[in-house]
């Protein structure tokens, strides 16, 4: 069926299930404690209502001040009035933002309340973490790669542990009677990481998931941010001197190394000319997820990009969540 551009046949991407070789030792225990870390951890919250024209929704203005006080901005939105509803948590794209209102209207039609907060350092947030190295390539992948403890990626992870904690307090704006994550991108793979980290949630949906399966998505992608890091070789360590620390950094956020925890409802989506998160680093994440309902949406002659027949299959796999 369709194309495929640079990456398996759709027949054996199916069944691309690749062994955890690169998983460190310690993952578990390493998150364990970064989980109890965060779950004694108590963030301020500022959040300030503003004016909004459609009269069927509320929408608040958030800043979330986080674990080493750097204030992340977010949005928070619910249909009027409800006191308790199903909760969405959502994440942004590489280099986005936390998203307008009218980005999440749909989930609202659907009974449900949305927070979605920048990513540090994205969108309108600082980032006050002081990372040990740095590169002459642009982007975020590469702060503090050579100390994976203190590595961006893995202060996003502890920022997600300490948000996700919050909406689920009493000291959250709405309680959350269902509980989901969803994403596309940079969104889709932290989704996927906080699915496997975060034990009680009902469904995540990951679309095209970056952060996902690095030792094939160095190898043959093409475009976006993956790319710093081949880059980063090419300019800052010509002979790779450093590949082995590198690659030991990033098997601690890979997502797929997430994925044999997540046992919730999945929804999870690839586009066959994606030469930014290629297909076979996604059908490597749904492959290993232990969820007993999952689905994988296929999208021959789709890149990276926005994917309206995709968002309605969205809206019917989160409705049918929200009704169980």
């Amino acid at each position: 069926m369709g194309r495929n551009v640079g990456d398996f046949p759709l027949e054996q991407l199916r069944e691309y299930k690749p062994e955890l070789t690169g998983k460190p030792n310690d993952f578990n225990q390493f998150w364990f404690q970064q989980k109890k870390r965060m779950n004694s951890f108590h963030p301020v919250v500022k959040a300030s209502r503003r004016p909004y024209p459609v009269p069927a929704v509320e929408v608040t203005d958030l800043v979330f001040e986080s674990w080493d006080g750097t204030p992340l901005t977010g949005i928070f939105m619910k249909p009027a009035g409800m006191k308790e509803c199903p909760v969405i948590v959502c994440f942004h794209g590489y280099t986005g933002s936390c998203g307008l209102a009218a980005d999440y209207l749909k989930w609202t039609a659907l009974g449900a309340a949305v927070y979605s907060f920048d990513i540090r350092g994205q969108g309108s947030s600082p980032d006050f973490a002081r990372y040990g190295n740095g590169s002459r390539v642009p982007g975020w992948m590469l702060n503090g790669i050579l100390e994976y403890e203190s590595y961006y990626y893995t202060n996003v992870y502890r920022d997600i542990l300490a948000q996700l904690g919050w909406v689920k307090s009493e000291d959250a704006l709405v309680t959350a009677t269902k509980f989901g994550v969803m994403g596309s991108s940079q969104g889709g793979g932290l989704a996927l990481g906080a699915a496997g980290l975060y034990e009680n949630l009902d469904f995540v949906v990951s679309d095209w998931p970056f952060l996902t399966h690095f030792d094939r998505a160095l190898d043959i992608a093409l475009l976006g941010p993956y790319m710093e890091i081949v880059h980063y070789f090419k300019w800052n360590d010509p002979q790779y001197q450093t590949q082995d620390v590198v690659k030991n950094t990033l098997s601690y956020i890979d997502s797929l190394h997430f994925c044999e925890s997540i046992t919730c409802p999945a929804l999870m989506a690839a586009g066959l000319e994606d030469s930014v998160t290629p297909p076979s680093t996604v059908f490597a994440a749904f492959n290993h997820l232990q969820s007993r309902e999952k689905e994988m949406e296929v999208y021959p002659q789709f890149t990276h990009e926005m994917n309206t027949f995709h968002d309605e299959k969205k809206i019917a796999f989160v409705a049918k969540q929200l009704l169980k």
